[in-house]
């Protein structure tokens, strides 16, 4: 199931907004998430939606140019 888009969706399923910050790979800014789980997630803002009423976000993880700066690698024995 995708993540919603839109910050109200994300926070009636239990995500919360923890603040703004800029990522350290490719500077753009960032919404950081707690989901249910406690597991922060950076969102961006899409393109055409900065209008705060109708804001879109998506997942930075999936777009950040630089994301393999910051993976962690697989514990051994795990695919």
């Amino acid at each position: 199931m995708p993540l919603p888009q839109r910050r109200v969706d994300l926070e009636s399923l239990g995500y919360r907004y923890e603040g703004e910050g800029h990522c350290r790979g490719c500077g753009v800014l960032l919404l950081w998430f707690s989901t249910p789980n406690q597991k922060r997630m950076p969102m961006t803002i899409i393109p055409g939606s900065e209008d705060a009423e109708h804001q879109l976000l998506e997942c930075h993880f999936g777009k950040c140019p630089k994301a393999d700066l910051f993976r962690r690698p697989k514990p051994k024995g795990k695919k």
